[in-house]
Order: structure tokens, then C-alpha cells, then sequence
């Protein structure tokens, strides 16, 4: 683990990376953009990709942990983060490593502003069929505003875009923080995942291959598992459960329950499914994100067959709604997919 501000450090993940907008439409531009991120745990932001707008010029990026349409015209408000030059073309996605990380605490609300010095300094998007730009499993960026002037103008107003708001176009790049409790909790927890000492049960996946277990971390995880422990049924007299999954599910699954880790290589749509068998809330939110996000031609038909049977669980709505917004996009002049998509369902 790594030192961070705060008493924190850096979880042993490697950097993440949120996406705001893909800017499906047409790019727009301006001098500014402003926009606020949430986080749903302690993360370090250590980069962001913006869009330029013009072949070359300088930039500045500034933050601050409030709102940004609080404090849009004070300069003393926010921390200078980042500062140079590009010669990318517009439309073309830049990087900028900040000079100094913004830590931005569980449920905080923290502001960037990425300033230009020409007219068309920064790309947004006017394409906003949700009230975000983007979302990670730990990080929600929200809509922003566009200014003409640095400090002296007033934010972007409707009718231009979501009432008067537009798309971040870019990434951000970030760490995980976590207390030094909740380091030693996960090297334990990595710990017995990796050894299963004195295991008490067995996982058999549809293939065969068995995974030794104990019967208490399933039952701490899932009401299903406790359940099927519990219950006079053939699975507690032969303390072996088996899962109608291959076995690279069966152990991605096994793997969250112990660690909490996503396997990012595990395909999201079965993920979902076994997420929701067992009802592993965190790991159906985070594969449905994974399947709105990850959205493409060549796997939307998979996409929508993998989500559309849970999309009135509260914890999937939102991811839903993101994958039939990204979804229109895509079909858009291709009638081949939409025929493909709509005999899916």
C-alpha cells in the first residue's frame, strides 16, 4: 500500500478510469468547461482526458471541493491542478497529469474546471440522455457547464442541451483510498481467498471443477447460501453446492464473495446473472454497469438479452435506462442491428 492524504492509502488496484460522454453527436465547443464529480468511496484523481477544441493552445485545470456553480466566477476557490499546452487536433483526445492528486472523500462532491484561452478551447456534448456524463463502479461525473470567458462569464443556459447542461467528452484517471483498517481487512481477506485454509465445503461448477470453500464466508455474503447451509436439503449433509456456471464464472463469483474484487476479464452478463441468484447486490450493480458501459455493435444483442430481465431491480434501473440510450446511438442507421436487437427481446 501507498501513502496518501489523510491517514488513507492506495488500495493495491491499479489506476481506474471513469468515461464521461463518448460524444456520439456532433462536438461542440467553447473557452471552458466545468463539471462536478461524485465519489462513492475515498479516491485520488490523478488525471483527466479532455477533448480540445482547436489544433493547439494552452490550458489550465482547476478543482475545488464544492459545487462548481457555487464558486464558477471566484477564482480563490479553487486549486490550480494542471497547466500547459497541447497540439492535438480537435476532436482528438488529450492527457493531463495533474501536478498535484485531488482526494475526494466518500460522498463528496468536488468540482473541475478545465479553462482554455480561445473560444473554442474545450469539445462538450450536447448529447445528455441522462442527468450524468458517466459512471464508474466508484465514481459518478455529472453534467457541467460551458463558459465563454474564464472567471468574469455566466454558466451555460438552457435550451442548449439538459436544461441548460452539457456532457464532460473524457476520462478521468484515479486511485482507491482506504483507512489502514480497511487494508488490513482486505490483505486478510486476499489471504484466505488465495489459501482457503481449512476449508469446510465444496463449489462444483457445471464442468466439474470444484472449489473448496467455507461455508461461513458464503453464508456472511448471500441469504442464498446461508439458506441452502441451514436448511435440512442435500446440499448441507454433502456441504457441496453446485452452480449451473463454468467454471471461470464459478470463480469469479467465489472470488468476489471472499475479496470484494471484480474479475474484469468475466463476462459481465453472466456475472449479472449469478449476482442476482445470489443476491450479491454490489456485484449485480457493478456488472450492469459494466454491460451499459462496454455497449458496442458487436456485442448489443448479448447486452440487451444479459440485462433486460433485471432492469426493474432499483439496482439496475439506472444502468438500464444507460444502455438503451447508448444503444439508440448505436442503431442509428443500421437496420440490420435494430432488426437483430428487437427480435432479441
Amino acid at each position: 500500500m501507498l501513502p496518501a492524504p489523510g491517514g488513507l492509502s492506495i488500495a493495491r488496484s491499479t489506476i481506474r478510469h471513469v468515461h464521461g460522454s463518448h460524444a456520439r453527436t456532433a462536438l461542440n465547443s467553447q473557452c471552458s468547461f466545468l463539471f462536478d464529480v461524485t465519489s462513492k468511496t475515498h479516491v485520488s484523481v490523478c488525471a483527466l482526458t479532455f477533448v480540445p477544441g482547436t489544433p493547439e493552445g494552452d490550458y489550465e485545470i482547476w478543482s475545488t471541493p464544492q459545487p462548481h456553480e457555487n464558486v464558477h466566477q471566484c477564482q480563490k476557490a479553487w486549486l490550480l491542478v494542471a497547466k500547459g499546452s497541447h497540439s492535438s487536433q480537435r476532436g482528438q483526445k488529450f492527457r493531463v497529469q495533474f501536478n498535484r492528486d485531488v482526494t475526494i472523500t466518500a460522498s463528496a462532491r468536488h468540482a473541475f474546471y478545465i479553462q482554455g484561452h480561445n473560444s473554442n478551447a474545450v469539445c462538450f456534448s450536447t448529447d445528455t440522455p441522462s442527468a450524468i456524463s458517466g459512471e464508474s463502479e466508484e465514481v459518478v461525473i455529472h453534467l457541467g457547464h460551458f463558459k465563454s470567458y474564464p472567471w468574469e462569464s455566466q454558466l451555460s443556459t438552457g435550451p442548449f442541451g439538459h436544461n441548460g447542461m452539457q456532457a464532460f467528452v473524457g476520462s478521468l484517471e484515479y486511485n482507491v483510498l482506504q483507512t489502514h483498517a480497511v487494508d488490513h481487512a482486505e490483505s486478510m481477506a486476499h489471504q484466505l481467498w488465495d489459501h482457503r485454509p481449512f476449508p469446510d465445503a465444496h463449489v462444483v461448477a457445471v464442468c466439474g471443477k470444484t472449489f473448496a470453500v467455507h461455508r461461513a464466508v458464503l453464508a456472511a455474503a448471500s441469504p442464498v447460501f446461508e439458506a441452502a447451509w441451514r436448511q435440512p436439503l442435500k446440499e448441507r449433509e454433502e456441504r457441496v453446492i453446485r452452480i449451473e456456471a463454468y467454471a471461470e464464472a464459478v470463480e469469479a463469483l467465489l472470488c468476489f464473495i471472499y475479496t470484494g474484487s471484480v474479475n474484469v476479464n468475466a463476462d459481465p452478463g453472466d456475472m449479472l446473472s449469478l449476482a442476482h441468484l445470489y443476491s450479491l447486490h454490489a456485484l449485480v450493480r457493478g456488472s450492469a454497469v459494466r454491460l451499459a458501459n462496454q455497449v458496442s455493435t458487436q456485442n448489443a444483442v448479448a447486452s440487451v438479452r444479459a440485462l433486460r430481465p433485471y432492469r426493474t431491480d432499483a439496482t439496475v434501473a439506472e444502468s438500464w435506462k444507460a444502455l438503451v440510450a447508448n444503444i439508440q446511438t448505436i442503431l442509428a442507421g443500421d437496420a440490420g442491428l435494430l432488426e437483430e436487437v428487437l427480435l432479441s427481446v
